[in-house]
Parts: structure tokens; sequence; C-alpha cells
């Protein structure tokens, strides 16, 4: 996976999560989330407490996810994209 994720505002409430310059393998059941670990955890501590924000759009360009307002984005900083089917992790990223 490559690429770049950053949260973007116009200074309200409103967030997104931005993908630019995204690539990744394809593959079925791929679903993005926001996880608490750190970006150097282990797979399964991201799967110990983090947010599905939506299934992935696309494997190649840029995308923009809502983000909910009430997310802690101190806390949920690392953003992964998860194949569901085989409970495995696509990729990971911190968010910038």
């Amino acid at each position: 996976m490559s690429g770049n994720a950053l949260v973007l505002n116009d200074g309200t409430e409103q967030r997104f999560l931005r993908f630019e310059d995204f690539e990744s393998d394809n593959g079925p059941d791929l679903d993005v989330y926001l996880s608490a670990a750190p970006p150097g955890a282990s797979s399964g501590e991201l799967t110990d407490d983090w947010i599905l924000l939506s299934e992935l759009r696309g494997n190649i360009g840029d995308q923009n996810y809502e983000l909910d307002p009430s997310i802690d984005l101190e806390r949920y900083s690392t953003v992964v994209v998860w194949c569901t089917r085989f409970n495995a992790e696509l990729g990971r990223a911190e968010l910038a």
C-alpha cells in the first residue's frame, strides 16, 4: 500500500480522512478502520480498539471518508486497510 493519509477540515466540526496518491492491492471485503494502536503495533493489536469507517472505495486514487465529529483523533491516529474475508491487514498509515 502506498500514498498519504491525512485529515481535512474547514474549521467546522466536519472532518474527512483523505487518501492521496493512494494505491493498494485489490481484494475482497476491504474496509477502512481507525485504530488506537500505534503505527508500529502488531496486526493483532490493531484490532483491539478500532473504528470501522467504511468499505474501501477503490484501490487506486484519491478518496475521502467522512469522520464522525465524536472520533478522538488523538486516540485513533492509525489508518488500517483490512481484508475482512481473510482477517488480514493490507496496509496501515499514521494520520498526517
